[in-house]
């Protein structure tokens, strides 16, 4: 009987502890309501419930949350506007929001967390019947979504054009299903969505257009302790691929891309810069680095490629994140975004056969009539473009290098490491001239938009730490480079 008193008053006990440990504030469960938005695929209602990809985020969010104490609950199950989310985050009716776009008037009243949920693009969606007559027309009705970030920036493709406003995507669907309108311009999230489910009823017109992005946005009443605990939720979705599994759940992979990815513009360039065509990936001095670098921001560099000129006008309508290896010019810094800290350097000499009776110890020395390759839409020194020889250009450094071993031009001008290794590559003899300009400081730049901005603040004070360190000179020594050949 003493026994089982004993084991009654130890169990009394230990309800009591266990009550006043879970009703204690250190316990107690943090609520910060949301809305679901009236934007497909983000929010749906399926059977009176909420669904969608934006929804399955939520989910995941509050599994990561749940030892933290912190919970995300929809205020109702009706599917509001972006206007009256935002409306109602700027009053505190709700604390958070999943899946937002950035805008400088939104940011004065809500809190933008980083890495983005995903990046996206903006995307006209046209009926198929009219996809070949559509450049044809002189006046075109454009359906948009009222209020929303896209709206606002919509580009010029008519001669004479009209932006009808729709208060949800499924109202502008049905609209241009019964052609009122001509064409539908919104996300490439909600109308890739769209494109994917109709069946070959729509098509979109293909031209390339800005990048952005869709964030997770707390009000700004919300604790600071809170908002970093949230902060770290979203980062590991994104470490543990749960973003990125969410996206190929709604098979919108051609259309959205995770937020922590950055995609970066590079051409053929080494050793700074290429493509491995045997290992498949790209590599080289910059690459290691940059990729190094925002690895430790939680971020992924994922490397395309086309040619220069392209290149340079893709990141001026902001298709991408960044382009590298680039020196700063004025015309660049209206529309790129550089970091304080730069990322390589490199010294441009000219170059000619090695049988070439041309004397270049001096530009003096170099006749007026001898023909000068250079890669268009490269960033040369003064010293190029004030000498009296001939200047042509050349789509890139192989084009040059392939023309000076015919004899088409008399010289090329190159980065000499650049030149040197493609020289080799191309079974080209050749010899260099001294430096006659200064060392050539190369950055990764961003894109000019609000991602861009982070994106450089935190890459240049991280670049700069990172140069500190034997990771950094490891890099700098698998590919033949001292310290002192970029910084001395």
């Amino acid at each position: 009987m003493r026994m089982k008193s004993m084991l009654k008053r130890i169990f009394s006990s230990f309800v009591v502890v266990a009550l006043l440990l879970f009703s204690s504030p250190s316990f107690s469960q943090k609520i910060l309501y949301t809305y679901a938005q009236n934007a497909e695929p983000k929010f749906m209602l399926s059977g009176g419930n909420i669904t969608g990809l934006c929804h399955d985020i939520v989910q995941e969010m509050n599994k990561e949350l749940r030892s933290e104490g912190i919970r995300i609950e929809y205020k109702s199950k009706e599917l509001r506007s972006i206007s009256e989310i935002f409306n109602a985050l700027s009053k505190n009716e709700i604390q958070i929001f999943i899946g937002a776009a950035y805008s400088e008037k939104r940011e004065s009243y809500a809190t933008y967390l980083q890495p983005p949920l995903y990046g996206l693009r903006e995307m006209f969606l046209v009926n198929s019947m009219d996809l070949m007559r559509f450049a044809e027309r002189q006046y075109v009705k454009i359906g948009v979504i009222g209020d929303t970030v896209t709206s606002e920036s919509l580009p010029s493709i008519g001669l004479r054009q009209e932006a009808i406003a729709f208060k949800s995507i499924n109202d502008a669907i049905k609209a241009l299903e019964g052609n009122e309108i001509d064409t539908v311009f919104y996300s490439s999230l909600a109308l890739g969505y769209t494109l994917k489910n109709s069946k070959g009823k729509f098509e979109t017109l293909k031209d390339p257009s800005e990048k952005y992005y869709h964030y997770v946005v707390l009000s700004k009443s919300v604790d600071k302790d809170v908002v970093a605990k949230i902060q770290i939720a979203l980062e590991k979705l994104h470490k543990d691929g749960v973003v990125r599994a969410l996206i190929k759940k709604y098979g919108l992979n051609d259309y959205v891309i995770p937020g922590n990815v950055v995609e970066i513009l590079a051409v053929d360039w080494e050793p700074y810069e290429w493509y491995d065509t045997v290992r498949k990936e790209w590599v080289g001095v910059d690459v290691d680095v940059v990729r190094a670098v925002l690895s430790k921001m939680g971020y992924e560099a994922s490397f395309l490629t086309f040619p220069w000129s392209r290149c340079v006008e893709l990141m001026k309508i902001g298709a991408y994140d960044g382009i590298m290896s680039l020196r700063i010019t004025q015309e660049r810094l209206a529309f790129l975004r550089f970091p304080e800290e730069p990322l390589s350097t490199g010294k441009d000499v000219l170059f000619k056969l090695k049988n070439s009776k041309i004397n270049f110890s001096r530009l003096e020395d170099i006749p007026n009539s001898v023909l000068c390759g250079y890669s268009e839409g490269y960033a040369y020194g003064d010293w190029f473009w004030d000498a009296k020889f001939k200047k042509i250009a050349v789509p890139d450094d192989i084009t040059g290098f392939k023309l000076l071993k015919s004899g088409r031009i008399e010289l090329f001008v190159s980065n000499s490491m650049v030149g040197k290794e493609l020289a080799k590559e191309l079974d080209v003899d050749v010899e260099c001239s001294p430096v006659f300009g200064e060392k050539m400081i190369y950055y990764l730049a961003f894109s000019k938009n609000y991602q861009g901005s982070y994106l450089s603040n935190v890459f240049s004070q991280r670049l700069k730490e990172f140069k500190l360190t034997d990771e950094y000179l490891r890099i700098l020594r698998k590919y033949g480079i001292t310290y002192d050949d970029f910084w001395r």
